[in-house]
Order: structure tokens, then sequence, then C-alpha cells
């Protein structure tokens, strides 16, 4: 489930403090090939950064397509999904929200089971808020993500000090400048981005 070779592949160097500001752009969602039919639970514990406990104890709200679900055996079918995970949420909206929660019976939850299994792979919007995206977004960006460059042009732009501060731009290979990287990305739409920390050598 890491970035793909079909596609340019983008390396950004940077110092290890500025790290959990780059997880912020998993709030426009990356985009993730899966197999059809997989089980969520099956699909979380595939990404990188992710393992059991953190998958049962921390994930506390699951929106799929906008709506909000509990069963980790939930099949993920049909291209164009968009899954989003985030910590408990403060207030009554977020014990709503919250998955095996008292309150959860207030809230729609996705409850039809397809017994047909659509063949291949499918591409999977993961959006990651808050906690989630600090804890598990780093080990996803040094293994490689595939995310639209709209998303990329967002951050770039309302984190200005970070994309003048990066210490290496590798584009497929090769070394690059910013005003390179910046032209670049205004011509390309999807590409594999991985984010290193910054090395002395």
């Amino acid at each position: 489930m890491t970035s793909p070779s079909d596609l340019s592949r983008l390396e950004l160097h940077v110092n290890p403090e500025d790290i959990p500001l780059y997880t912020t752009v998993f709030q426009g969602g990356v985009l993730v090939k899966a197999r059809a039919g997989i089980s969520l639970g099956a699909f979380l514990h595939a990404l990188p950064g992710f393992h059991h406990d953190y998958i049962v104890n921390e994930i506390q709200t699951i929106f799929l397509n906008g709506t909000a679900i509990d069963d980790l055996e939930t099949p993920l079918e049909g291209d164009g999904l968009i899954l989003a995970l985030s910590a408990a949420m403060p207030g009554l909206a977020g014990a709503i929200l919250r998955k095996n929660s008292f309150h959860a019976a207030l809230r729609t939850t996705v409850t039809e089971r397809r017994d047909h299994r659509h063949q291949g792979d499918i591409t999977i919007t993961l959006k990651l808020f808050n906690s989630i995206a600090r804890d598990c977004g780093p080990a996803l960006l040094a293994a490689g993500i595939r995310l639209n460059t709209a998303v990329l042009r967002v951050f770039r732009a309302t984190h200005p000090t970070l994309a003048a501060n990066l210490s290496r731009i590798v584009l497929d290979d090769r070394p690059i400048t910013a005003a390179t990287l910046s032209t670049w990305l205004e011509q390309e739409k999807t590409i594999a981005l991985i984010v290193r920390e910054a090395t002395n050598d």
C-alpha cells in the first residue's frame, strides 16, 4: 500500500522538528490502493504506523463516505471511497460519533452487508485528523504516499516557511530546486510523496 512506481516520486528532506507539521497533509486526503472487499480492519492493519492496539483503543471515530461506522469487519467496496479517522472528539457530538459509545444509537451507521465482491483494486482517499495524523502520519510519509498535487500546493501555500526550509528536494532520484518544484507541481496531478528527516551527510 505504499507509493507506486508508475508515478513521479518526490522526496522532501525536512528538519526533524518539522515532520509533525507535514502530517497535516492527511487532512486533505491521500490515495491508498487496496484489494476490493478488504475489511476495514485489515486495511488499517496494513498501513505503516498502525497496529492492533492503536486501532482499537485510539481511533475513536471512523467515517466512511461521511457516515460513522463501528464495525472493523465492514468491507471496503467500490472505487472512490473516503475514509476519515479521528481520535475522540470533545462534547456530545464527539460522544455520539465515538465508536461503540452509549450514544451511538443516536447516529446513522452503515449496516448493509453485500454478499458480492468486486474484483481487482480500489482507490481509497484516506484522511487523518488530530492525534491520529500526528501519531501515524510520520510512518506513512516515510513509506511513501500517493496524493493529488493540489493537496501539496495548498500545504505549501499555507506553510511558506516550511517550504523555504527544505534541506533537499529529489524528483525521480534527481535533486531539484524549490523553484523547479513549484513549476512541476502545477503540471502534475497525482504523485508519490516521501517525506524524510534531513541528515547531516
